[in-house]
């Protein structure tokens, strides 16, 4: 039961993952309907970032104390709805809050599934179990991308987050179904988790990641504005 429980987790990691990448695939064709430069719909992907980085944090510290499964119920819950709202979006403004909500709905559930795997198997198994979820969010950069290009060329780019609503809620449906309780964790302060900054090591390793995401993020971002010169470019 376990295993089935930890791909259903893999899988709404997939689907939060392909929320946060996607745009860069049809970032061109969003300026264009949007009536807005190539430069400023990036700001969506940056938008869901900002959220991403800066709510979960305080989020998960908030909710510490609340059972994994509840709080990943409603992780995914407010998911879906950031979804429905990108959807539904008849403006840019409305479209880069709905891209927040996703931004923090996502971070929380990817720490939460994290958290709940960590519980749910035995200790020698966790590491195998925490790569299968992380195989969730690989598979959106092959998959997840390709998927809602497709579904932009065949109906519109609103139909990407139409159909992440509905894979989610699958998925919602599932984890009430099958996801055990799961006790929370004792919160951590702030400063107990800025501390960890003191430490040369640590501190160095998180630069790394910071400079190495922040590259990677620019150039798969505008990367189909290089691709297609007759486009608008940053």
């Amino acid at each position: 039961m376990n295993r089935i429980v930890i791909y259903i987790l893999m899988i709404g990691v997939f689907f939060t993952a392909t929320s946060e990448l996607v745009v860069a695939g049809i970032l061109n064709i969003l300026a264009d309907q949007m009536h807005v430069s190539v430069a400023l719909a990036g700001q969506l992907i940056t938008s869901y970032s900002l959220a991403f980085a800066i709510g979960t944090p305080i989020i998960v510290t908030l909710t510490a104390r609340i059972g994994r499964k509840k709080l990943l119920l409603i992780a995914m819950f407010v998911f879906i709805i950031g979804n429905l709202l990108s959807f539904a979006s008849p403006s840019f403004i409305l479209l880069m809050a709905a891209r927040m909500i996703l931004g923090v709905s996502s971070g929380v559930l990817m720490v939460a599934a994290f958290s709940a795997t960590a519980k749910m198997v035995p200790p020698e198994k966790i590491g195998s179990a925490i790569g299968t979820i992380i195989l969730g969010f690989s598979s959106a950069m092959i998959l997840g991308v390709p998927i809602g290009i497709a579904l932009t060329d065949i109906f519109s780019w609103q139909m990407i987050f139409l159909f992440l609503a509905a894979g989610s809620l699958i998925i919602l449906i599932g984890m009430v179904f099958l996801l055990p309780e799961i006790e929370g964790d004792a919160p951590v302060p702030f400063s107990r988790q800025f501390a960890v900054l003191a430490n040369p090591v640590i501190l160095s390793a998180l630069l790394l990641v910071l400079f190495r995401e922040a590259g990677n993020s620019i150039m798969f971002t505008y990367i189909t504005s290089f691709h297609n010169p007759a486009q608008e470019r940053f």
